[in-house]
């Protein structure tokens, strides 16, 4: 059971990034054929505000990415509109990184939708978009427009996505299955305060032939980034990461000056840790890894006391 609104800062790894998960559902304290908005506890919204109409989505045991339930959000063929599914946060935040995390499951020849968005009112009055983002039903997808990031996701099977919200540079950074696709302008003034998933699909990345949507999402969360590399400006210029992207064999190359004990944590795009060891600079200034992992982004952390810094790698 994981329906709930954190305050309080995430456990490991989520420490030592000072990450702080703010929203997390998977779906799996709700009953399977009833709806969500319903089952909720105010969690989740339609975009007219309230459930048993036909925006609101149902929870679906027929495909789940952990056990046992997803969310199924349909609409009923071209134009033809039906679930739209709204996700508020606490506040609208209008400082600081954020990233939007979930998992999305597109069955053969349908399509899928959602978007983020700034402050929220019932019935979108004034809403701001700051991203678009569509699964096409030939298994490509784009970002805010046709023509502009486009992307590949695997059809029948479960997809990871994950949006990065950085504030104070307007960017937002889609990645799918841990690959980041690119940076975009955020484009909602307001900040970032909603996220709504919505039964709308097109046929390709032209964005030119509406289709069915039928598509199944799982393991929500928001998480503050806001706190990753906290005072890591002594830090950031002090170890390379080599070579990057890698096949898991891969060096940390520390800078000379450098004389301190290290504590170096990786982790994966879901912050679970899958290494962590010690490095004393004293004795060596390169160190290798050699490691079996998983396709995707990891990042890599070096902290030294209270200094810290972040590094991505990405493993193919």
């Amino acid at each position: 059971m994981k329906k709930q609104l954190l305050t309080c800062m995430a456990l490991m790894p989520a420490l030592i990034f000072a990450q702080t998960t703010i929203i997390t559902d998977n779906f799996d304290s709700y009953t399977a054929g009833s709806g969500v908005v319903t089952q909720s506890s105010g969690l989740w919204d339609t975009w007219s505000g309230g459930g048993g109409t036909a925006e609101e989505a149902l929870v679906s045991s027929a495909f789940s990415s952990s056990a046992s339930n997803s969310m199924n959000v349909i609409n009923g063929g071209p134009s033809v509109y039906l679930n739209d599914m709204i996700l508020k946060f606490p506040s609208t935040y209008t400082t600081g990184v954020y990233d939007f995390n979930f998992k999305i499951y597109v069955p053969t020849g349908k399509g899928g939708y959602f978007n983020l968005g700034g402050n929220w009112v019932t019935g979108g009055t004034g809403y701001q978009y700051g991203g678009d983002f569509f699964f096409n039903a030939d298994g490509t997808g784009f970002v805010d427009a046709p023509g502009t990031l486009v992307f590949s996701y695997n059809m029948a099977a479960w997809n990871t996505v994950s949006v990065r919200v950085d504030l104070g540079s307007a960017k937002k950074e889609l990645f799918i299955n841990g690959v980041s696709i690119g940076q975009e302008a955020w484009l909602a003034s307001a900040g970032f305060g909603v996220v709504d998933i919505f039964g709308v699909a097109f046929s390709d990345a032209t964005g030119g032939t509406q289709v069915t949507s039928d598509f199944y999402v799982d393991d929500v969360e928001l998480i503050n980034m806001t706190g990753v590399g906290v005072e890591e400006t002594d830090l950031n210029n002090q170890f390379v990461l080599y070579p990057n992207p890698s096949n898991g064999q891969f060096g940390i190359k520390i800078n000379e000056s450098a004389t301190a004990q290290y504590e170096v944590l990786i982790s994966d795009i879901s912050g679970k840790v899958v290494h962590a060891q010690s490095i004393n600079a004293i004795d060596s200034k390169v160190v290798n890894f050699d490691l079996d992992l998983l396709p995707g982004m990891y990042f890599v952390n070096l902290t030294n006391g209270d200094n810290s810094t972040v590094q991505k790698i990405q493993i193919k």
